[in-house]
């Protein structure tokens, strides 16, 4: 078993030993600031709110689907869209940023025809890319040094994939196993070497609350803490306040307010949750407007990304209303 310095040596050697598919852009200047606006935050579009659209009926049996994920991953692709239509859902929306999930185009993150249509079809919307999503590579936080250093390897094939297709930033997912303190520590370490490779590439790495100890925001807050890295931070998503896994029921939340409160000092991004809308076109579980005022009390001035995941409306339509929601949201907090 890998010790904790092996770990480190290891870690530290990625950008030599990991072969990049392709090479790393130089660091890109931050975003200029909102200059003469008034508006105090900006918008961008979310795959995932179109993954069923992606999907189709594939996740249906769900160990079936994490087979063809590993093993023939466009088998997992039944539905009736491409994934790189997405910018032209966006643009439809009059949106001019998507954030992408990496399991809706998972056998392509090193395929570089792929990618460069991706690319084609985003210049002709007139839309770029944000953050691009990643999940089922590895656990960064596994107790298992040896684990975790494949865990990174497999992110920084994302990473360069990222770099490529001109994003900001990576969002990954602080999963392990251990105590709450151990798993702390184990992804704290995994997150200065991500923050750094990164840096190289000129992103951010965010970490989401979305399962497990990561929905628990003090210890998220307590992570970032921990990590100090100038190119980590936290993709604070409304609603992903459930601990454990996705399957307890009933779910163990942890409070949505309090969480969003410990989040905000290090949000760098939203991902603005829906699932249902009143008559009045406000979200039913989660009050948009206070979600937003924590955030931007805090000093946030990033993109939230509409992700409708709800099953009462079709995708377009909930995606729709979802877009309307935060445009209304931002209209009311608009600085005088």
């Amino acid at each position: 078993m890998m010790d904790r310095r092996g770990f480190l040596a290891t870690a530290a050697a990625l950008p030599a030993s990991v072969a990049s598919v392709f090479p790393l852009r130089p660091a890109r200047p931050p975003v200029a600031p909102r200059a003469g606006s008034a508006e105090r935050f900006g918008l961008s579009l979310s795959q995932w709110s179109y993954h069923r659209s992606i999907f189709g009926d594939s996740r249906a049996d769900y160990d079936r689907y994490l087979h063809l994920l590993a093993t023939d991953p466009d088998a997992v692709l039944q539905g009736d869209m491409d994934p790189r239509d997405i910018v032209v859902r966006a643009r439809e929306l009059d949106l001019d940023t998507v954030d992408l999930v990496n399991v809706l185009f998972y056998g392509h993150a090193a395929d570089g025809p792929w990618l460069a249509e991706f690319g084609r079809r985003a210049r002709a919307e007139r839309v770029g890319f944000g953050i691009l999503m990643i999940d089922e590579a590895g656990s960064i936080g596994a107790s298992d040094a040896a684990e975790r250093a494949a865990a990174i390897a497999r992110h920084r094939l994302w990473l360069d994939c990222a770099a490529t297709l001109g994003c900001t930033a990576i969002r990954v997912n602080a999963y392990g196993d251990g105590t709450y303190l151990a798993q702390l520590r184990q992804c704290a370490e995994s997150l200065a070497v991500l923050g750094d490779l990164g840096a190289e590439a000129g992103l951010d790495v965010l970490v989401e609350n979305h399962g497990h100890p990561s929905s628990n925001g003090a210890w998220l807050a307590m992570l970032m803490e921990a990590t100090a890295h100038p190119r980590v931070g936290v993709l604070a998503d409304f609603d992903n306040f459930f601990m454990g896994g996705w399957n307890h029921d009933p779910q163990r939340r942890y409070d949505s307010v309090q969480g969003m409160l410990d989040l905000a000092p290090y949000t760098r991004a939203v991902s603005a949750k829906s699932y249902d809308f009143r008559a009045d076109g406000r979200e039913t579980r989660v009050d948009f407007h206070q979600a937003m005022q924590i955030v931007l009390d805090a000093g946030f001035d990033g993109l939230a990304s509409a992700e409708y995941e709800g099953e009462h409306l079709s995708e377009a339509d909930g995606t729709r209303a979802t877009v309307a929601l935060l445009r209304t949201v931002r209209q009311d907090l608009r600085t005088h």
